[in-house]
């Protein structure tokens, strides 16, 4: 089916070239549960079938319907013979293999954590990157020597920690077609989650257990964060009793989010301020409210009330577990359909690409060329 934008039937634009560059870590799809290589993949499939001309340069097991460019056939993560020194390597091979032909292109979008900043200084086609987690210190230096690398958001709150509120904001998005709804759930709760302290997963089985309630955990242990592990170990396992709280370290992503439609809440006691959550609005477009410190970009992405709480401490959540039975599931769906859309992500990138290439395709004597949506 034809991309349309609701109430408007047509709508000319001019093809561009746009190359999408992310990490080799990842399939694009993941195969499990990855935030970012999904929005990847949502990116490239709408702006291949908005008409443009659009390549990424990923691992080689990516599925999409654009052209794709690899360095290495499988993501580091599936390959038991990777290790961290090759996957760094691969990551720089991919980045330059775009690079070395970047004057193909009238954009490149990048997302973190490639290695596109360091090379965008050596072309004048200009890079958006997508920061996905970023510290302040980072951008500043990007902004510094990097002035054709173009920053963008995915939300207001990140903005504000990077001290700089002119970046714009492209909120990350969902496929409703892919995560079922489900209006009758079950008796558990569930957090879905890297196993890192920032994720409160040990606070989301305290609060499990005090509240008197089941909790589902999913998550796996990352070799890429050394005390991935340790964590696991020490604050998780030991509680985990196949009942009351119950662990499953990896499932596809359509098992995901099935599961979440099924879970009573989800519970998100983050010990950070989350610049995103892909989670969050996943377990809503499937129905569930979510309970949640309101930090980072929770107040942008929860309707307190409405899509689930915003609450303060451990007792607070307590006591809204008892409580979240009351918010309207369909309201949950709805809430994400209207403000987290692939259509609205890909507009909002859209017009940044314009922006960022506002004259040069002019200045090279390529003529624009119009195409229906």
């Amino acid at each position: 089916m034809p991309h349309v934008l609701t109430g408007i039937e047509w709508i000319w634009r001019s093809v561009m070239k746009i190359a999408q560059i992310t990490s080799v870590y990842i399939s694009v799809p993941p195969k499990t549960h990855g935030g970012t290589e999904r929005v990847v993949y949502h990116l490239c499939q709408q702006l291949d079938r908005r008409g443009h001309h659009v390549e990424l340069f990923a691992s080689g097991d990516s599925q999409v319907t654009c052209r794709l460019q690899a360095v290495l056939p499988v993501a580091t993560q599936y390959d038991p013979q990777s290790t961290f020194y090759l996957e760094k390597e691969y990551e720089a091979r991919n980045t330059y293999n775009l690079y070395r032909q970047a004057e193909r292109f009238d954009v490149i979008h990048a997302h973190w954590t490639t290695l596109a900043p360091y090379f965008s200084a050596l072309t004048t086609v200009p890079t958006l990157i997508t920061y996905a987690y970023i510290e302040k210190e980072l951008h500043q230096y990007y902004q510094k020597h990097f002035p054709r690398c173009l920053p963008v958001c995915v939300s207001h709150a990140q903005a504000n920690m990077l001290g700089d509120d002119s970046i714009p904001v492209v909120y990350n998005a969902v496929n409703l077609n892919e995560i079922p709804f489900n209006d009758r759930p079950e008796d558990f709760f569930m957090i879905v989650g890297r196993m890192t302290p920032g994720k409160g997963i040990a606070e989301a089985i305290r609060i499990a257990k005090k509240a008197k309630v089941k909790l589902l955990i999913v998550g796996h242990v990352t070799t890429h964060l050394p005390w991935s592990g340790e964590y696991f170990l020490k604050e998780i396992k030991p509680h985990i009793d196949g009942d009351r709280i119950r662990y499953i370290e990896r499932m596809a992503y359509h098992d995901i989010v099935q599961t979440m439609g099924k879970a009573k809440g989800f519970l998100f006691p983050l010990q950070w301020d989350e610049p995103f959550g892909m989670v969050v609005i996943e377990a809503m477009a499937a129905g569930t409210p979510v309970l949640a410190y309101g930090r980072g970009s929770m107040p942008e992405l929860i309707q307190n009330g409405e899509t689930g709480y915003l609450v303060e401490n451990e007792e607070e959540m307590v006591e809204m577990t008892h409580r979240v039975a009351t918010v309207d599931r369909a309201r949950c769906r709805s809430w994400v359909q209207q403000r987290f859309s692939v259509e609205q992500m890909v507009d909002g990138y859209e017009q940044l690409y314009r922006k960022a290439t506002h004259g040069r395709r002019n200045r090279k004597g390529e003529p624009e060329r119009r195409h229906a949506r």
